[in-house]
């Protein structure tokens, strides 16, 4: 089973292009369950036109990678509802293809439900659900489809009852949270993956921050708290002015078996020069002897005061945004989340007006 970040590709041609990537690495990737983002319902429109970021994938995606792997979809992202009209499409799309989804529905229990499918002979439950605040461009529900939110009290205890009630299956929580661009997860969200491992997951995966954040193994569970992007070329959306800088290029796959427990990390580079778009395969590396893992991660054997002060200090972003700290302290964090609300609402007026670059 192959986990990767996020997946925007906005026509045919980037398509077969993912896909030819896919094919030259079938070593690694042919038939095997593949567990990524879908950033955006899948449609024909051009996106080239807008003059904001509505991201979405085009609708020979699902069929076209079927040809190579096996995938499964995560929705539960801040841009299922730019597009909440092809809702009802995308859905038909993925279940005439047979391809198993989770983190979006037309409730909020249905967007939560976990999702149940099987990796060989193996039954993984996932769990997929996206912060609150990156949704904060659009109201949840949109259109009546709702994306699942992260809650933390409920999700560490639904991972613990269906640990007690179904322990031969391996439970996976994948996670759309932390800021753009953003290198370090914030101290909650190591606190929190922590949590569901104690409660029994055995894999936590993060996207969202568009680069690597790093990772480490925690007791019996593997924890990557940003996978970065997996295929999402720049200068397409957004009237084209969506792009990220160099560092996001590097983007991490984790390979887990369910079988063996073991997990491997694969990295790729994306290139963009001249209009033209690349996947590169740089070598793959066992997570527990990963010295580019270790590089991305230097707060591995930190405790939960040094990290604070770690983070503190190295974050990107630090300009007028809090540090969530603690899942528990969920009235401050509320606090939190209503000023960066208007925060990004304001940096989004300042982006219509090109004062400052597109972010999402």
């Amino acid at each position: 089973m192959i986990f990767t970040g996020d997946i925007a590709s906005p026509n045919d041609q980037t398509t077969r292009l993912l896909i030819e990537f896919l094919k030259a690495q079938n070593t690694i990737f042919a038939k095997k369950c593949f567990v990524g983002n879908l950033e955006g319902l899948l449609s024909d429109r051009v996106p080239s036109t807008d003059n904001q970021p509505v991201l979405s994938n085009h609708t020979s995606l699902p069929c076209s990678m079927k040809e190579m792997i096996q995938p499964v979809f995560c929705l539960a992202n801040n841009h299922v509802l730019d597009l909440p009209g092809a809702f009802d499409s995308t859905l038909n799309i993925l279940k005439k293809e047979s391809i198993p989804f989770s983190g979006a529905g037309r409730s909020m229990k249905e967007a939560l439900a976990p999702l149940f499918f099987k990796d060989g002979d193996k039954e993984v439950l996932l769990f997929n659900a996206c912060w609150d605040f990156l949704l904060y461009n659009h109201k949840n529900p949109t259109n009546e489809v709702y994306v699942g939110e992260i809650d933390e009290d409920w999700m560490i205890s639904e991972v613990s009852r269906y640990r007690i009630a179904r322990p031969e299956s391996s439970i996976v929580v994948y996670l759309h949270w932390s800021f753009d661009l953003e290198t370090l997860p914030f101290p909650i969200h190591r606190q929190f993956s922590r949590a569901l491992v104690d409660a029994g997951a055995k894999v936590v995966v993060g996207t969202h921050s568009h680069c690597v954040q790093g990772g480490e193994k925690y007791k019996d569970g593997y924890i990557v708290y940003g996978l970065g992007n997996f295929f999402l070329p720049h200068h397409h959306y957004a009237s084209g002015n969506l792009a990220f800088p160099a560092f996001s290029n590097m983007q991490l796959a984790l390979e887990w078996d369910p079988s063996t427990g073991e997990a491997s990390c694969h990295w790729i580079e994306y290139q963009y020069s001249k209009g033209n778009h690349s996947l590169h395969y740089l070598g793959s590396e066992l997570f527990e002897d990963s010295d580019k893992l270790d590089s991305y991660s230097p707060f591995q054997k930190m405790s939960d005061k040094e990290y604070y002060r770690y983070f503190k200090k190295n974050r990107r972003k630090k300009i007028l945004i809090p540090v969530y700290t603690d899942y528990k302290r969920r009235v401050r964090n509320k606090i939190y989340t209503w000023f960066l609300i208007r925060r990004a609402l304001f940096a989004r007026s300042l982006a219509k007006m090109k004062l400052i670059n597109w972010q999402h």
